[in-house]
């Protein structure tokens, strides 16, 4: 079993564990969950149960697809049966090219990008208690330490138990391995199906407090266990539309708008397959995502039909970008400069994304607004942790020069 394979299987495990509520289904610390999950023997009867399930799962063949629903019902009875539901979540930065070249300046466009990228790459994985993103520098380790507990602090101070008597809340719920991906400014993760709504919730709110006004948006959905392998089925299962359905109905414009254009049988049966796995998960919660970004209702869940706005006066000072009231006027810079308090988040993004600079600007903390920027890595230093994890790009790279640029004798 590959690392990837055991951390799903860890995850889903997890995820039935802990079972549809707040409180886990069995009587065991969370932390305990997941080093029971992990170490199989240690498990109680129950538990290894649910183990066996997801082994289950992970050992179909990926050519393995009934061709009919009596079929699929009779070959995996109690991956079907099983009645805890399985969360999914997807979310992330929407809109992008409008936050981040909102400003002409190089130096906001690069803070505004340099401040997605933290939020995805350390702050949201951080909600799972990853302590070594890949991304971090051995060197840097200390310093993303103490951002790694200020945003831990962060997400149980919003997201605390809903009630004194609750044991357990948000960041109790999150592994590491529930994580299936955080790059490219979005971030797909499994999670207890009690906990979906509100990790979602976390996601968009932790967006807009860093950057103030870029637009995000997260939603959720909870799984049966089967559907991780053969899609959404629909319950009763009798009515899911299946294979044979499709055989019929192919022709069917709305058919082909789904399922694509075979020309013959064979090449129908493989586009259905390739339709009806977790592909058709991801599909609806893309779908969720753009219905909710557009402004839709999203049921138990705040709208987000007035997404982050900071209104201006006609007679008030404005910002660079001249879209924002300003609240301060820098001249210790090449050119005095008109800040809101979005453009200067960007800016000092981008100030330490250019030269890594630890400290804020004295002009900055003179303001005493509490903002800062925390671990943010530059680009030279990101470049230099790619070329020490790819040896033979940085022999290229470097050539017949050391790296210090001095000629080799």
């Amino acid at each position: 079993m590959t690392d990837s394979q055991q951390n799903i299987a860890i995850a889903i495990s997890w995820c039935l564990a802990w079972g549809n509520e707040r409180e886990p289904a069995f009587d065991l610390y969370p932390q305990q969950i997941r080093d029971a999950v992990i170490n199989k023997q240690a498990l109680p009867e129950n538990l290894q149960h649910l183990v066996r399930q997801v082994e289950t799962l992970q050992s179909i063949d990926k050519n393995d697809f009934p061709p009919t629903l009596e079929e699929l019902q009779a070959k995996y009875p109690d991956l079907w049966n099983q009645n805890t539901r399985i969360g999914l979540v997807y979310g992330g930065a929407t809109k992008i090219k409008q936050y981040v070249f909102e400003s002409a300046k190089i130096q906001e466009i690069r803070g505004a990008s340099g401040l997605l990228d933290r939020i995805n790459i350390i702050d949201l994985p951080a909600f799972f208690n990853q302590k070594n993103p890949q991304e971090i520098a051995e060197e840097d380790r200390n310093r993303y330490n103490i951002q790694f507990n200020k945003i831990r602090t962060w997400l149980n101070d919003n997201f605390p138990a809903k009630s004194e008597s609750e044991k357990y809340k948000l960041s109790d719920a999150l592994i590491p391995e529930l994580i299936i991906y955080s790059t490219g400014g979005n971030i797909l993760a499994f999670c207890p199906a009690a906990y979906v709504d509100e990790l979602a919730n976390a996601i968009e709110k932790r967006y807009t407090e860093e950057t103030l006004t870029a637009n995000s948006c997260a939603v959720g959905d909870k799984f049966r266990l089967l559907e991780l392998r053969f899609g959404l089925l629909r319950e009763p299962i009798e009515n899911t539309l299946w294979l044979d359905w499709y055989h019929r109905e192919f022709n069917k414009q709305l058919v082909q708008a789904y399922f694509g254009y075979p020309s013959n049988e064979s090449e129908r049966i493989e586009a259905f397959k390739r339709r009806k796995s977790f592909n058709e998960l991801t599909t609806k919660l893309n779908i969720l995502f753009n219905q909710r970004r557009s402004g839709n209702d999203t049921a138990n869940r705040p709208s987000r039909r007035y997404p982050p706005m900071f209104e201006t006066h006609p007679y008030l000072m404005r910002d660079g970008s001249d879209r924002r009231s300003a609240i301060m006027r820098v001249d210790q810079l090449p050119r005095e400069t008109n800040f809101s308090e979005a453009s200067v988040r960007k800016y000092l993004v981008g100030d330490r994304a250019k030269d890594g600079r630890l400290e804020e600007p004295k002009w900055y903390l003179d303001t005493k607004l509490q903002w800062r920027r925390n671990r943010v890595e530059s680009w030279v230093d990101r470049f230099k942790l790619f070329l020490n994890q790819n040896q033979s790009l940085k022999a290229k790279y470097y050539g017949q020069y050391s790296r210090g640029f001095t000629r080799n004798s």
